[in-house]
């Protein structure tokens, strides 16, 4: 080989190694995504999630859900920092598809920001507690991670807007008596969003299913769409009533934020040909549906 070839071997191996080991700087647009956790010893990692930094309400909330879970924090402040887990302003719910789990008081949890990101709008931060669910039984969360949860964004049609939801909840009562309902969830399926809450003790849950594109206003429960179902469970007999009459009220609807907020009252019927009938009063929700 002549010194002329080895020249232009060399140059083109230069060449090459330069090129391959030149780093690349790193955009925010590129940091990773992660929201991990060991709940009741089983690893758990979120498929989606957001953040939401409130600072009218002076509130902090941070989601992440999968397939079988959602873990979603509330804290009281807006910036980074410790903050020790109660009952009452800084909380932390896990959720599956049948039991709602919350902070147990007095078991010394916490949730620290180590970052509040304001350029590209996201939060980093660990987290840890013990859950208890209305049969008492409990749910150990430990070595919680949270990366660069970028927050939520609200922009609507109309521009920027209050956050509608920070706690998700429901609440009903039953021929004048609360049924100490617990939120399980709110889904769109379809065209229609679905909101559910049960009592886990007494067995008996409340379904609303209302239009997806559904606006502001009052709505009767006289038809198909919205519909309201009572059910209560006693040992394997499950007992159902549909709403024949009843109003609906859509206080607040977001589509961006894929929130709504809400009262009803309904008389339901008893499916399958029964002659007998239930009053839910007093009921209200706010959710953020999946």
């Amino acid at each position: 080989m002549s010194f002329k070839h080895i020249a232009f071997l060399f140059l083109a191996v230069s060449a090459f190694w330069v090129t391959s080991c030149k780093k690349e700087p790193i955009s925010s647009d590129h940091k990773i995504t992660s929201f991990v956790a060991t709940l009741g010893g089983t690893p758990w990692k979120a498929d989606t999630s957001y953040s939401e930094i409130n600072e009218d309400d002076d509130q902090i909330i941070v989601f992440g859900k999968n397939n079988d879970f959602s873990v979603k924090m509330t804290l009281a402040g807006a910036g980074k920092g410790k903050f020790n887990l109660d009952d009452a302003d800084n909380d932390l719910f896990v959720q599956s598809a049948t039991t709602a789990y919350h902070y147990l008081e007095g078991t010394g949890g916490k949730v620290e920001l180590t970052l509040n990101d304001k350029v590209d709008h996201a939060l980093s931060g660990v987290f840890s507690g013990m859950l208890v669910d209305t049969l008492l039984d409990t749910l150990v969360v430990e070595g919680g991670v949270f990366t660069h949860i970028k927050y939520l964004d609200t922009t609507g049609t109309g521009g920027p807007g209050p956050t509608i939801c920070p706690v998700n909840m429901i609440a009903a009562s039953l021929d004048g008596n609360a049924l100490g309902l617990t939120f399980l969830g709110a889904t769109k399926l379809g065209n229609s969003i679905q909101i559910i809450g049960s009592n886990a003790a007494s067995l008996e849950n409340v379904q609303i299913v209302f239009p997806a594109d559904i606006v502001p206003g009052t709505y009767s429960f006289t038809g198909t769409s919205p519909i309201a179902t009572y059910s209560k469970t006693s040992g394997t007999n499950a007992v159902s009533y549909n709403s024949i009459s009843g109003t609906l009220v859509i206080e607040a609807h977001n589509v961006a934020q894929k929130s709504v907020k809400g009262t009803f009252s309904f008389t339901a019927q008893e499916i399958g040909g029964g002659t007998g009938t239930k009053d839910i009063t007093g009921g209200n929700f706010c959710a953020k549906y999946n």
